[in-house]
């Protein structure tokens, strides 16, 4: 099994655009820095978070070039995979795909296409059979259209060497539980939901992929790796105060929410692709009046 790093906290980060849609650099290049310099144990990028399904293939490629140009080897990287086309293409995307200085791959399955248990394990061995990096399985039925359902998870951690970790974005206790005993001891499944982060580390879960993150690495890299450590009741006390924002950052969508947060935090612009529209004036000062509450400095 190839090595992996993904425990703790990672960032889903978000790609900074400017008032033209175009990708805003200056603003990837102050996120990035910030985030190699926190307690975050690794990056996100390409993701759901980041836009990456209204980026071109050159425009991907660029965003991942420029982090890890930046981060410099700081923190592990891990890349969004392109599952569009069926699987043949995925297969062939990864292989053809420039990996030098990635950490991992984050890989769901495919949005629209509504495959049975067995497709979705069968991406995944094939993908296994074919990669250079470990992979994150990620499972977002929100957005995929699909469950893997933790049987396939199980199965699927048994027969790959190099699928290492999962994303796991539904927030079913009985769902986790069961993965977390039927996978190996060194497959980290780890929360994709910042809401279920403390939830999930009770079970068992070793960190969280998170949202929040772009604007509070510090105070969330601290708490999950309390957690990871076993103190699951300290993490979860410091990060009770986060709940009201937690409901904000996601109401109009993601990422709306968290670029409005990075905004007042003065990190990037509030700027999506559409379709995404940024958040209503009316959300914006929720949410600044929410990190007002807080009390406390970002870091």
């Amino acid at each position: 099994m190839i090595q992996h790093k993904f425990t703790g906290l990672g960032v889903a980060m978000i790609t900074p655009m400017s008032a033209d849609e175009s990708i805003d650099f200056p603003a990837l290049e102050r996120l990035t820095l910030r985030l190699c310099s926190s307690e975050v144990d690794f990056l996100v990028v390409l993701g759901s978070t980041g836009e990456a399904a209204l980026l071109s293939e050159e425009e991907r490629v660029a965003v991942l070039e420029f982090v890890l140009e930046i981060s410099a080897g700081a923190k592990p990287i891990v890349a969004g995979l392109d599952v569009s086309g069926g699987t043949r293409a995925v297969v062939q995307r990864l292989q053809s795909m420039h990996v030098r200085g990635l950490s991992g791959l984050l890989v769901s399955p495919p949005p629209y296409i509504l495959p049975v248990q067995s497709g979705l394990l069968d991406l995944f061995q094939r993908l296994d059979k074919v990669t250079p990096v470990p992979i994150i399985a990620y499972n977002v039925p929100s957005r995929a259209g699909v469950e893997m359902a933790p049987d396939t998870i199980i199965e699927m951690a048994a027969t790959t060497s190099n699928v290492v970790a999962l994303k796991q974005a539904v927030p079913s206790v009985d769902a986790m539980r069961k993965i977390i005993a039927g996978v190996p001891k060194d497959f980290a499944v780890l929360a994709g939901d910042d809401g279920w982060a403390v939830p999930a580390m009770s079970l068992g879960g070793q960190g969280l992929i998170s949202v929040i993150g772009n604007a509070f690495p510090d105070m969330w890299g601290r708490a999950m790796n309390q957690a990871v450590f076993g103190q699951v009741k300290s993490a979860e006390d410091d990060l009770r105060r986060f709940e009201p924002l937690l409901e904000l950052l996601f109401a109009e969508g993601n990422p709306a929410g968290i670029k409005a947060l990075c905004s007042h935090l003065g990190l990037c612009e509030m700027h999506v692709r559409r379709p995404l529209m940024p958040a209503s004036k009316k959300l914006t000062q929720d949410i600044y009046d929410a990190v007002a509450a807080l009390d406390a400095v970002p870091a």
